[in-house]
C-alpha cells in the first residue's frame, strides 16, 4: 500500500505564527519551504472534510499538529519546490490572485492551498503546502531610529570622531605565548 493523496483545498484566512518561505529553510536536513499558522475549529473542520473526502478514513494522528501556550498550531512544508535547488522565495500571490515577491511572517494572515496525505507507515496524515495568498501584511516599517526613540538631553554624536585605531601586526610567537595561560 502506498500513500494516497487526496484532492487539495483551500482554508479560510488564518493568522501566521512563523514562516520560513523567504527561503528554503535548511536547518534540519531536506530543505523545505515552511509555514506556521493558528489552527483553528474552522481549519480543523477544513482538515477532517478533506481527509473523508479523500477516504481515508480514522487517522492515527495530524502530523504537524503542536501546542502552545495560546493555542494549536499546524505547521506545513513543502520540499518539492525546492527539489531543483531553488533558493528563492516560495511563490505566493496577493489578495488579488498575482504572483508577488511578498512573504508572510508573523501576524499576516493568509489562505493555504494544502494537500492531504495519508501515510501508510503508521495510518498517519500529513499535510503539505502547495500554495499561499497574503490576504493582510502587516508592515514591518524602519523609521531610521533602529527602534529607538529620542532621548532628551543624552548624548549627541552628531560632531563626534570617529576613534584612532593602529594597525599593528604581531608576530605568531608572541600571540602564541601570550595565550598560553588562557584556561581555554
Amino acid at each position: 500500500m502506498a500513500n494516497q493523496y487526496g484532492k487539495k483545498f483551500t482554508t479560510d484566512s488564518v493568522n501566521v505564527v512563523w514562516s520560513h518561505l523567504h527561503k528554503p529553510d535548511t536547518k534540519f536536513g531536506n530543505p523545505n519551504y515552511n509555514i506556521t499558522v493558528e489552527l483553528t475549529p474552522e481549519l480543523e473542520s477544513a482538515i477532517k472534510d478533506a481527509a473523508s473526502k479523500a477516504g481515508f478514513g480514522k487517522v492515527s494522528k495530524v502530523n504537524g499538529v503542536g501546542n502552545r501556550e495560546d493555542g494549536k498550531v499546524l505547521k506545513v512544508k513543502n520540499s518539492q519546490a525546492c527539489k531543483d535547488g531553488s533558493t528563492g522565495a516560495f511563490g505566493c500571490v496577493d489578495a488579488n490572485a498575482k504572483s508577488t515577491k511578498a512573504v508572510p511572517f508573523g501576524g499576516d494572515v493568509v489562505r493555504l492551498k494544502l494537500v492531504p496525505c495519508l501515510l501508510e507507515r503508521d495510518n498517519s496524515l500529513s499535510i503539505y503546502l502547495d500554495g499561499c495568498q497574503i490576504i493582510e501584511k502587516h508592515e514591518r516599517e524602519d523609521t531610521g531610529d533602529g527602534g529607538f526613540g529620542v532621548v532628551e538631553g543624552g548624548f549627541d554624536g552628531a560632531d563626534a570622531e570617529a576613534p584612532v585605531v593602529k594597525e599593528t601586526v604581531e608576530s605568531e610567537a608572541v600571540v602564541a605565548e601570550d595565550d598560553a595561560d588562557l584556561p581555554f
